[in-house]
This record gives structure tokens, C-alpha cells and sequence, in this order.
């Protein structure tokens, strides 16, 4: 079963993907914030449009001027009044401190609006020590020549760089003309002509730069900062609970699926989407469940094939001790007569003979079982060995009718072997092609060397072993019709591979080559030279 198709990344992508998202997020907000800050900043701190509002008031009639748009285009808190050609208040927008009427003196000493213009009022002492007044209209441009008034302290006007009849200021002029008149507005006049082509001021009371503009610029910061922290601390939140979703949602998949493995539920796969490392372990996981299941079916398996071992072990042993023990006490009660008691003393003789190779089989097993066991290796040609072993084997096959054919070259193969050891293995492929083929049989041996390994092939034209037994011929244990061995323990092919493995090669049943049904590999590894 295929998993984990949908890889995205891993943790640290994941995380950095996802940290670098949250960081454009802040970004926007800050620099959403920061345009609606300077939005406000800018209202606020608006440079007074008072051009486009007189020209405004210069196309209405006076009924009209109520709807000028006189904060927007001068400024929060800006106020207005219109004079007519005689100077009398025909129109004021609102605020109770503004004057009804002005004298035609007092109208002079307000200054007329410029968009840079600034009055400077400085106190000095004379050398008489005699206190005066500076009072200096600074014009910002080329086109107007600064105002200069020096005024003593009855008002009496002592200097001044502008042609004037003027001698000297009331207090309200005075106030007027140092804009002390309203010490929150900074007052201008403006003349114009209204649609009827009539003559009119527009003075206008414009908030200063002061406490309460301070504090609406001091306002406007902290709303933006306290609605930064607000949005940044909702948008840490949802990162946060965000990426606990990603890394809890993993985490409880696989914490579901050990506690499903703790109560006994092994074949569990978990399919998973999302960053490598938790692929990985998912994968891993998956890998490890797949494999205890498969371990757990074998070792179930091993264990039914024991107890079918047992009890074919105990028929085996039973057999022949019931048989000694009944001829032996035949033989010993006198029972026999003296022809037959050779025959009764043979029989014991085979029977003990076949417990005792029975037991000398499970010895075996059990030493290659140990983690201890090492063979004893020699360095050998293969050939060699192989051509002395079928030499001292060539009678016992001769006798049984079997046919020998032996491919072996000449040259020298150098192998690590353990000679008793290795002699089994042959014993046993040998000895199972005797015991199951009752009629002529003929047998293969073929050596020839492949890269690095010696192929040593055993074969023979017998009766063939079925596919359904082929797949578990090496296992232990495996006896009765379940194998060709259908006498003994069922060891000696599970016997054989673990003497080829510690060998450090491998053994395996192959597909039949020409006239052989049954064709066992061996490869065993050269020795460096």
C-alpha cells in the first residue's frame, strides 16, 4: 500500500514559508497603518486651502455661504466671516468670540493670507530702558518685502519700513496685528469679489500649531500604535493556533495510530499529506507495522510449525524406542529363538542408529541457532574438495542405481569453507534425492566461477518438488506432506542454508535447466587473494 503521495516540503520550508507569510502580513499592516496614519496626519496638519475656498465664496450670494466646505479645505476647527464693501459681518460660520464688525484701521492690521507668512513679535529695551515692541512679517518669497514695526509701550508706532499715516495702534489693532487677538487661530484676510462683482473680505480664524493640535496629533499616534499591537497581536494568534493545527494534527495521527499498535491492532497504515519529516516518520512507521505484522504472521507460523515438529518428533522417537524396547525385551525374556535373534539385534541396531542421527540433526540446528557458533574455515579449492567428496560418494550412488554426471573444471577455485559443515549441506540435497526418488535417478553436479562467486549447481531428473512447497522449502521445521521430506525432522534444507549464509553465500531452489525437475544454487564468495 502506497503512501505519503503528498510530500509538501519540509518542516523548515514549512516554517520559514509560513514565518515569511506572517512577516509580508505585519508588513501590510504596518504600512496600512502607516498611510492611514498619514491620512490623519494630514488632516490634522492641512495646509489651509483658502484660495480654492474664496473662490468658492466669490460664486455664491451670501445665502449661501452656510454650505462652503470650510473644514475641508482649511482644517478641523477652521471658522470663517465674510465683510461687505463697508466692512460690516454679513456672514460668519460659527464661534462666539468672533467680532461682528471691524474698524477700516483694524481690518489694515490684519495681514492678508499667503501661504508662508509668519509674524515674529520680540520685546527689547531701548537704551533709555525703555521697553519695545519688534513686531516682523516675514513673507517666504520674492514677491513680498518683509513688514518691519517698532513700537514703544504706549503703542506709538516708532519705525517702519512701509509707507504709512500711521502714527500709532489701539490695543485691538496691536492685537490684530500680532496676532494676539486670538492666540489659537492664526487670523487672515482675503479679498475678493463675489459673483456680482461686488467687494468683499473673507477673514479667516485658522487653528494654530498648539496644545490642542498636539494633542490630536499625539491622539492620532497612540490610536495607530494600540491598533497595530491590537492587529498584530490577533494576527500572532491565528499564526500560533495556525501552525499548532499543522504540527498537532500529524502528531495525533501517529499518537492514535501506537495507542490502535498498543491494544493489539498491528496492520494499521496511516496516510498522511504534509512536510518530509513528518512523511518520513509516517513512512518509518508504516515501514515498522508493516514488518512486526509480517514477523508476528512468521513467528505464528514457526510456532504452529514447532508444535506440528513436536508431535511428528514425538511420533518419530516413539516409533523406534517402542520397537527396541519390544524386541529388546523379546530378545531378553528369551522369547526369540536362536535364528531370529540376529534379525531382532539388526533391527534394534537401525532403529537406535536413526534416533541417533534424529538427534545429532537437532544438535546441529541448535549450534548454528547460537550466536556464539562460528565455522571453521579453511582455505580449499572448491573444485578440489567437491571432486574428492563425490569420489568417496561415487559407491554409495553406484549401488543405488543413481547416475552421476559432474561438470567441475580444472582450474583452481580458492574458497573459505568449513569442510564438515559444507559436506552436510551435499549430504542432505543428495540424501533428499535418494529418500524421494524410488526409480532411476540421475544427478547433477555443475561448478563454474561467476565475478567475484563460485555457482555450484545440484540437481536431479526425480519427481520434482511443486510450486507450493518450493516457496517454503528452506524453512525449518517443515515436515509431513507440507514437504519432500516426507521422514525426519524437516531441518535439513533450513540446516543447509544457514551452513551456505554463514559461509557468507547463498543457496536457493532454481527452474529447471534441460532434464532436471530439481536445481539447487549455491554461490559461495572467492577468497582475495
Amino acid at each position: 500500500m502506497k503512501i505519503n503521495k503528498g510530500i509538501k516540503g519540509s518542516l523548515f520550508t514549512l516554517l520559514v514559508r509560513n514565518y515569511i507569510f506572517f512577516t509580508m502580513a505585519i508588513a501590510i499592516l504596518l504600512g496600512t497603518i502607516m498611510l492611514i496614519s498619514n491620512y490623519r496626519y494630514d488632516a490634522i496638519m492641512r495646509e489651509p486651502k483658502v484660495n480654492d475656498l474664496v473662490d468658492y465664496a466669490s460664486l455664491v450670494s451670501k445665502e449661501e455661504y452656510g454650505g462652503m466646505p470650510i473644514e475641508k479645505l482649511m482644517g478641523k476647527g477652521s471658522y470663517i466671516e465674510v465683510l461687505d464693501k463697508d466692512n460690516n459681518v454679513v456672514y460668519k460660520s460659527k464661534g462666539d468670540k468672533i467680532n461682528k464688525e471691524y474698524t477700516k484701521d483694524e481690518l489694515e492690521c490684519i495681514q492678508s493670507y499667503l501661504p508662508q507668512c509668519e509674524i515674529r513679535v520680540e520685546e527689547y529695551y531701548n537704551s533709555k530702558n525703555e521697553k519695545n515692541t519688534s513686531v516682523t512679517i516675514n513673507y517666504y518669497s520674492d514677491e513680498n518685502r518683509d513688514k518691519i514695526y517698532i513700537i514703544d509701550k504706549d503703542l506709538n508706532l516708532i519705525y517702519t519700513n512701509i509707507k504709512t499715516n500711521r502714527k500709532s495702534f489701539t490695543e485691538n489693532e496691536f492685537k490684530y496685528l500680532t496676532g494676539e487677538e486670538f492666540k489659537e487661530y492664526d487670523v487672515r484676510k482675503y479679498k475678493f469679489k463675489n459673483k456680482n462683482n461686488e467687494d468683499f473680505t473673507l477673514i479667516s480664524y485658522i487653528p494654530r500649531f498648539g496644545d490642542s493640535i498636539a494633542k490630536r496629533l499625539s491622539n492620532a499616534t497612540n490610536e495607530s500604535i494600540i491598533a497595530f499591537i491590537v492587529v498584530y497581536i490577533i494576527l500572532a494568534i491565528l499564526f500560533i493556533l495556525w501552525m499548532n493545527k499543522k504540527i498537532k494534527k500529524p502528531l495525533k495521527i501517529l499518537n492514535g495510530a501506537i495507542v490502535d499498535f498498543k491494544n493489539g491492532i498491528r496492520r494499521t497504515y496511516l496516510q498522511y499529506e504534509g512536510p518530509k519529516e513528518f512523511a518520513d516518520i509516517f513512512r518509518s512507521f508504516n515501514d515498522m507495522s508493516s514488518k512486526l505484522y509480517e514477523s508476528e504472521q512468521r513467528s505464528k507460523r514457526l510456532e504452529e510449525e514447532k508444535q506440528k515438529m513436536l508431535a511428528d518428533i514425538s511420533h518419530d522417537l516413539k516409533t523406534p524406542i517402542t520397537v527396541i524396547k519390544g524386541y529388546s525385551k523379546a530378545v531378553c525374556d528369551n522369547l526369540v529363538n536362536e535364528d531370529e535373534k540376529n534379525q531382532y539385534l539388526m533391527t534394534i541396531y537401525q532403529k537406535a542408529d536413526n534416533l541417533d542421527e534424529l538427534i545429532n540433526t537437532f544438535h546441529e540446528y541448535s549450534k548454528m541457532e547460537h550466536p556464539e557458533y562460528k565455522l571453521v574455515l579453511e582455505k580449499m579449492d572448491i573444485c578440489e574438495y567437491i571432486r574428492a567428496y563425490l569420489a568417496q560418494k561415487y559407491n554409495e550412488l553406484y549401488i543405488s542405481g543413481v547416475e552421476l554426471n559432474a561438470d567441475i573444471p580444472e582450474s583452481v577455485i580458492y574458497c573459505d569453507i568449513d569442510k564438515v559443515q559444507l559436506k552436510r549441506v551435499f549430504e542432505n540435497l543428495v540424501s533428499n534425492t535418494l529418500k524421494h526418488n524410488k526409480n532411476k535417478v540421475s544427478i547433477l553436479f555443475n561448478i563454474k566461477e561467476i565475478d567475484d562467486k563460485v555457482r555450484i549447481i545440484i540437481g536431479d531428473n526425480g519427481v520434482g518438488i511443486s510450486k507450493s512447497i518450493a516457496k517454503n522449502i528452506f524453512d525449518p521445521f517443515v515436515v509431513g506432506e507440507q514437504s519432500r521430506t516426507k521422514q525426519g525432522s524437516g531441518l535439513g534444507l533450513a540446516l543447509s542454508k544457514k551452513i551456505i549464509e554463514a559461509h557468507s553465500g547463498a543457496i536457493r531452489l532454481v527452474d529447471a535447466k534441460k532434464n532436471y525437475k530439481t536445481v539447487f544454487e549455491i554461490l559461495l564468495p572467492i577468497s582475495k587473494k
